[in-house]
């Protein structure tokens, strides 16, 4: 897959390397529990030249098993430091599963220092209120508990228990979770000054639609609600990309 990291942070460039013209919008895309930043690979080809396609590399990857998993909040916080730092185009979030509330801390982080983004979209999950109220308690959960857990949240897992892949990805699973864990949304409603736009998969299994209304306290504007006929993990599924990707595309200051 092309692309590559943006200084050792966790932010990751999915079109560099493609050529492309220099980018006149960017689009940060964040996966939800377990993911990577091979989950958006098909993603750039459907937003133009002009769009810069971002993404991050969450705690629990790479080769340090001493890596410790963040607050959810902290990492975030991380991210957006790195977003204002390598990123100048204006910005639109979308975030999946786990993603959805990473890219809301995210925009609030980029709000406060006046870097708003131009819009967020969230798919397929809770709200941040909602993801906050969860106690796991992942950290003490042995990696077969681990496994039925994602099993029940429907997160892929390579079959051979022996596997080192299998091994890779139940670490990932555990450091996602547990920042959902440590994650606390506060006491009151944080509106964002920009849109929400809530996609709600249709089949899905994980998160109920009445979680999507729960997004409306996030902003200061109408929500926006769009149904999907996708099961939860939808990132790879043509009937999510390519309605997703046309509403980025239509919200971008500089769409073509």
């Amino acid at each position: 897959m092309r692309g590559g990291a943006l200084g050792d942070g966790p932010l990751w460039d999915l079109s560099a390397g493609t050529g492309w013209s220099e980018a006149e919008v960017a689009v940060l895309l964040l996966p939800g529990v377990g993911g990577g930043v091979a989950d958006f690979a098909l993603w750039p080809r459907h937003l133009t030249s002009v769009v810069r396609a971002l993404t991050a590399r969450y705690p629990g990857r790479g080769a340090d098993e001493r890596e410790p998993a963040a607050d959810l909040a902290d990492f975030a916080a991380q991210l957006a430091e790195a977003v204002a730092f390598h990123v100048t185009e204006p910005l639109v979030i979308l975030g999946h599963s786990m993603g959805a509330v990473i890219g809301y801390e995210v925009a609030w982080y980029l709000e406060r220092r006046g870097r708003p983004a131009l819009a967020l979209h969230v798919c397929a999950a809770f709200s941040p209120p909602e993801y906050a109220a969860f106690d796991l308690n992942c950290r003490s959960l042995t990696d077969g508990s681990l496994a039925e857990l994602a099993e029940a949240l429907a997160i892929p897992l390579p079959g051979d228990e022996r596997a080192p892949e299998r091994r890779v990805a139940l670490r990932a699973v555990r450091s996602d979770l547990t920042l959902i864990d440590a994650y606390g949304y506060g006491p009151r409603p944080r509106a964002l000054e920009y849109p929400v736009t809530v996609w709600t998969a249709r089949d899905d299994t994980i998160v109920p639609a009445a979680s999507a209304p729960r997004w409306q306290p996030m902003t200061r504007h109408p929500l926006v609600h769009h149904v999907l006929p996708v099961p939860h993990h939808c990132l790879d599924f043509p009937q999510a990309i390519a309605p997703i990707t046309g509403a980025l595309r239509g919200g971008l200051r500089h769409p073509r």
